[in-house]
């Protein structure tokens, strides 16, 4: 008897432990529901330069990074939500607008992928506007407790150069 008492007060423990488990950790599914909706919120703000819009979906430990733009427009890394949104207000104050054609789209747990194509303009200082056309391009964000908490771009930089390029002459 004394056995039956310690292995069911066993097998209770074990029972609350992994209810408790579950409980505390949200299915993959409902993970990824709520990784798309708030990332499809940001990144449209993104690709509007809507910087208002993007501030409160955007963690206050945020980091931004574009590795890719190095060549283009120095390092491109930011941490801190305030840093974040000034990089975008002063970086980011030439650009005109930008228009994202997806090719594919990912939100599995806290990720977002969004690859595909951007189109954007860019004014230059003699008030040129120079477009950029079929520029491959990713993003790739992380979404904790309803904030992106990472925010890393991917860019081929060449079509940049070449309508950098045809401005010029």
């Amino acid at each position: 008897m004394k056995k039956l008492v310690v292995f069911l007060n066993v097998l209770f423990l074990t029972a609350t432990t992994a209810f408790a488990k579950d409980v505390e950790k949200p299915s993959y599914q409902k993970l990824s529901a709520e990784t798309q909706k708030i990332s499809q919120l940001y990144f449209a703000a993104y690709m509007a330069l809507d910087w208002q819009k993007m501030e409160p979906l955007l963690a206050d430990n945020v980091s931004f990074e574009d590795p890719t733009a190095e060549f283009v427009f120095g390092v491109v890394k930011r941490q801190g939500k305030e840093s974040v949104i000034k990089g975008f207000n002063d970086g980011y104050a030439a650009i005109v607008k930008m228009q994202f054609h997806p090719t594919r789209t990912s939100f599995s747990g806290q990720h977002a992928i969004f690859e595909g194509i951007l189109d954007w303009s860019i004014k230059l200082e003699d008030n040129k506007v120079v477009e950029i056309k079929r520029m491959p391009f990713t993003s790739i964000l992380k979404v904790v407790n309803g904030e992106v908490v990472t925010h890393m771009d991917y860019a081929d930089y060449a079509p940049f150069f070449a309508a950098y390029k045809n401005a010029l002459e």
